[in-house]
């Protein structure tokens, strides 16, 4: 693989833009791995085989225009990496605890302007149109500032996770809102109550049945479908690096928050937490098994904390990244590496190196010998050359009807499944749309002079035209940087997602104080919320002792 990355070019915009200089940065190359599955805003299954059917919508409207803005986001809850089985060799998941000493606030020069990089921050105070609490509820970043801690160089971002999205109803959009397969569930009159050409402030009421949170004002009832909560407002800082440095040993994404748009909202990865009979294998995509579950942008929240698993079409609005050029940063990693939008130039993708394994043909090297069976591994998941080896836990043909979380049917195709893809390195061929296994690639950023190493979100051409999300979505199983040990800053307060002004829970610190292992804490946990008594029996502790540390009531 290639060496990647110009992390000084990338540092040195953002210090110029932050603070009055930041002296030199190094460059580090920033090389990784990256698998890729597909489904999406458009719920589509890729692979050469065959789409699945949610075909869930992506917003191409134009939409109001939305003010850049940095201001500090969410949390750097290491929430747990979401186990991939496979008999393969690729990811070890470490994630580092975290000592901070020193910090440092830099002083910032006054700017005659206010320039805050690619950060959305809110100079004005605007509030949410139409969430709040028992006060207006400030949207997008708050602020943002370079740190220095234990001599290394942070950028400190402070966030409420609330967008301010304005999204105009496509004809896309409403053909996935008519053809919900549950509409007698999913909305309160048995249809949507919007069509195309209808503008959404976010949160609008479009006729959703939103079981996640009360019929009240101020809730957001009614723009997402049965399940997911309500976003709440999140009081969260993140600490991010500033000089991103390759990791010797690539760290899995796993769950929960893996960056922060450029709004202050949360990026979360691949997994969704749940795989096939809970047996921890055949683990599910995210934007495939939850593409009844999210709103039109698409997204949802976890314990109050909007998010979104793959290309956020909303934000791509307010940016303005109509394909027509290489798209701007939407956001950063937990391991401070740049997350550009889709595009690598006018019209052209960025393109995942991530397969589908063929299970259809008894000959293939990555199936399982048997048309449409699910009876073995790949050892290696990085390449596919390694073969592959039977596994007790037997997945669901490729022609069967599985069910999700929220009730809703899909053909479990090819690539429905986490364990389904392999990166292949023929396709990282050093071309200009060429991704590598941590979706990222050295390339050009609009507005930094050298090629910096950056990650992009993945979408392909489906059916008909249509741009579906493309497996890993945003960042690979791993990241291509070294994650930060110092994660979150000081201040948190209850776990991930949790009520009111929490930042995330300290994983390491919680399972220091219960005597296990973060890894065993973290498998306890599952996805979140938690379920604090079965995590408690698990590990052999106290429920109440965990319910203290964590901070968090848990699932109801």
């Amino acid at each position: 693989m290639l060496t990647r990355r110009c992390a000084a070019c990338l540092s040195a915009i953002l210090c110029m833009v932050l603070v009055a200089g930041c002296g030199g940065a190094e460059p580090v190359a920033v090389q990784g791995e990256e698998p890729p599955v597909p489904t999406a805003a458009v719920q589509v299954e890729s692979t050469t085989t065959t789409t699945t059917a949610a075909v869930q919508v992506e917003p191409t409207s134009t939409t109001a225009a939305v003010q850049v803005e940095p201001t500090s986001t969410t949390a750097a809850v290491q929430v747990e990496p979401t186990p991939t089985t496979t008999s393969a060799s690729a990811t070890t998941t470490v994630i580092q605890t975290e000592p901070t000493t020193t910090t440092v606030v830099v002083p910032a020069a006054e700017p005659a302007e206010e320039d805050h990089g690619p950060w959305m921050v809110n100079t004005s105070g605007r509030v949410a149109a139409v969430i709040h609490d028992d006060a207006p509820i400030r949207v997008n970043v708050q602020s943002v500032e370079v740190v220095e801690i234990d001599g290394q160089r942070y950028q400190r971002v402070v966030a409420t996770g609330m967008p301010d999205y304005v999204h105009v109803v496509t004809g896309s959009d409403e053909a996935f809102l008519l053809g919900r397969p549950r509409p007698g569930n999913d909305f309160t009159s048995g249809g949507p109550s919007v069509v195309a050409g209808d503008v959404l402030q976010f949160g609008s009421d479009l006729g959703y049945r939103s079981t996640g949170c009360s019929r009240t004002e101020g809730t957001g009832y009614g723009f997402w479908p049965p399940g997911p909560a309500c976003p709440t407002r999140q009081a969260r800082t993140l600490d991010l690096p500033l000089e991103p440095v390759e990791a010797a040993t690539p760290v899995a994404t796993g769950l929960g928050s893996i960056g922060l748009w450029v709004n202050g909202t949360a990026i979360f990865g691949w997994g969704d937490g749940q795989s096939w009979q809970g047996q921890r294998v055949w683990s599910n995509l995210a934007p495939a098994a939850e593409a009844y579950d999210m709103d039109l942008c698409p997204g949802h929240s976890a314990m109050g904390n909007y998010h979104h698993h793959s290309h956020p079409v909303c934000l791509a609005d307010q940016l303005g990244d109509a394909g027509t050029a290489h798209s701007t940063i939407y956001g950063f990693a937990m391991d401070g590496v740049a997350i550009a939008g889709p595009w690598v130039a006018d019209g052209v993708l960025a393109r995942s190196s991530w397969k589908v394994r063929d299970y259809e043909d008894p000959g293939s090297s990555t199936g399982c010998g048997s048309p449409g069976e699910r009876t073995c591994l790949l050892v290696d998941q990085l390449d596919a050359a390694n073969g592959t080896v039977p596994t007790d836990a037997i997945g669901p043909r490729t022609d069967a009807v599985v069910q999700s979380q929220s009730g809703n049917s899909f053909v479990a195709r090819a690539g429905w499944f986490m364990e389904d893809w392999f990166f292949d390195g023929s396709l990282d061929n050093g071309s200009p749309e060429a991704l590598d296994e941590h979706n990222g690639h050295l390339g050009p950023l609009p507005g930094i002079a050298e090629p910096t190493y950056h990650y992009h979100t993945t979408r392909r051409t489906g059916p008909d035209g249509v741009l579906v999300d493309a497996f890993p979505y945003v960042v690979g199983p791993t990241y291509n940087g070294e994650v930060s040990a110092t994660g979150m800053a000081p201040g948190g307060g209850p776990g991930e997602g949790g009520p009111g002004d929490g930042g995330p829970t300290d994983l390491a610190a919680v399972a220091e104080a219960l005597g296990v292992t973060f890894d065993a804490l973290r498998q306890a946990l599952g996805p979140p919320p938690p379920d604090i008594d079965a995590a408690a029996a698990a590990l052999g502790v106290d429920p109440e002792d965990l319910r203290r540390l964590m901070g968090s009531p848990g699932r109801p």
